[in-house]
């Protein structure tokens, strides 16, 4: 895979480990670079040489019939697909396209196709977030060995990156929401196309985007990044389990906290098992660290930033969220239905992920495509420990224009030897989610919430 390396990484040679001891704030001058050649995340403000993918646009207006607290209103619904790719033609782009999707195609060559449709770099996030992300440039630093960040608050912690834990804090720290409360479901589709159908409400409170906090008291108090609480709506043997999880910007010293409810014993118990490679989800298809690309410590992997490229991502991923599609219409066997999938050219940051000798996950490899704009991992491929491509992810994510920035959505996770795949977050046949509305504090999100009819009481 060619790599095409920004001025960024021009000191990262070949694919050699960058230490993570080599990491320190970058100077006053280099953070400068944050409001004249890159954007306040740091990726480059301007678009590429052939002008295929636009300059940074921070001043995009929402569509004009959006309705706050309503579905989001697609604003390029009107726009026709540049070119599709499909088995015939596939071999002419390969440089844009992940393993992972060049194999979708050798898989389904009768039905799967990519619609590739003009790129757009969209809307930005509030202006709490740039701040403090400009602020960590010069004040955060790994510690642990990159197993945890000190000194970081409000957004991306390396938006000029030196290495690659550096990066996956930025994808885990980079999701920016204050609360959230979301009822979804998740599909597990099987080979021959019928479905699994689970549903779940998601409430969380990020304390690390609080604008009314400061950094300090984040730190003085250890507060957790983020708090999640979660019941089981669906499947029926499942209905009313329920788990509260805190996540923390160094799992090492503060490793993640979680607790289960299960209404058939009405008992709360510690959960440590949710870590690492331990399988979740709807019929525990999927493992706990691969959600949203990646997830929880790092520690178990040394991590290498192999430079940046133009790639086809799925991008700005309105259609996808279409309520009048059905659900076997919109999850047909195999993979996700194309003519509901939009795909763009924009930069990304590539990732890899090697296991450390003398420790153990599932995947032995994990490569990870980060879009430049919100540093969301946006395509993922995932190698056994023969080091074959076994999984590869795919992110949805639009411009929440109604919050400010770009945010993940459906997340579809794909099989490539089973041929089965799972959707996570999928909206369509609930009600919109609601944002940043006035949160829960964080004490409501601890153990004595959990009750007897449903934890989000």
């Amino acid at each position: 895979m060619k790599i095409t390396k920004s001025l960024l990484v021009a000191a990262i040679a070949g694919l050699t480990l960058i230490s993570v001891s080599a990491s320190a704030r970058v100077s006053l001058e280099e953070a400068s670079k944050l409001d004249s050649d890159l954007t306040p995340f740091g990726a480059e403000r301007a678009g590429n040489a052939e002008g295929t993918i636009p300059a940074w646009n921070p001043d995009f207006e929402p569509p004009g019939d959006y309705r706050p607290g309503g579905r989001y209103v697609d604003p390029y619904k009107d726009e026709k697909p540049l070119y599709t790719i499909t088995a015939a033609n596939y071999k002419q782009y390969l440089e844009l396209l992940t393993p992972g999707i060049q194999k979708l195609f050798k898989i389904y060559p009768r039905t799967f196709k990519m619609h590739v449709y003009p790129s757009h770099r969209d809307g930005s996030y509030p202006d709490f977030m740039l701040d403090e992300t400009r602020k960590n440039a010069v004040r955060a630093e790994l510690v642990d060995g990159g197993s945890g960040v000190t000194s970081t608050f409000g957004g991306a912690p390396f938006p000029i990156p030196e290495n690659g834990s550096e990066a996956v804090w930025n994808a885990t720290l980079s999701r920016g929401l204050l609360s959230s409360l979301v009822t979804e479901r998740q599909v597990l589709v099987y080979r021959n196309g019928s479905h699994q159908v689970g549903e779940t409400t998601t409430l969380r409170y990020a304390p690390y985007f609080d604008p009314n906090l400061t950094i300090e008291e984040f730190q003085d108090q250890k507060m957790p990044r983020l708090g999640t609480l979660i019941e089981t709506h669906a499947p029926n043997r499942d209905k009313g389990k329920s788990y509260v999880v805190h996540e923390f910007i160094n799992p090492k010293e503060q490793p993640r906290a979680a607790w289960n409810y299960s209404p058939g014993v009405r008992r709360v118990r510690r959960a440590p098992t949710i870590a690492y490679d331990s399988p979740q989800g709807l019929g525990n298809w999927r493992t706990t660290d691969e959600s949203y690309g990646f997830n929880g410590a790092p520690d178990r992997y040394n991590w290498t930033l192999v430079g940046k490229k133009e790639m086809l991502i799925p991008y700005n991923a309105y259609r996808f969220e279409n309520n009048d599609a059905n659900a076997k219409t919109l999850l047909p066997a195999g993979h996700p239905n194309p003519e509901f999938m939009r795909y763009e050219l924009h930069r990304v940051w590539v990732l890899r992920a090697e296991l450390k000798k003398g420790v153990r996950n599932i995947y032995k490899t994990r490569e990870l495509f980060l879009d430049e704009d919100s540093w969301l991992p946006v395509l993922v491929d995932q190698y056994d420990n023969r080091n074959k491509l076994w999984r590869t992810t795919m992110l949805n994510s639009i411009n929440q224009y109604d919050v400010g920035g770009i945010y993940s959505r459906t997340s579809i996770y794909l099989d490539l030897v089973t041929r089965e795949y799972f959707a996570d977050g999928v909206t369509n046949f609930n009600k919109p989610r609601k944002y940043n509305q006035k949160p829960k504090s964080l004490s409501y999100l601890v153990v004595a919430q959990f009750c007897d009819s449903s934890p989000v009481c």
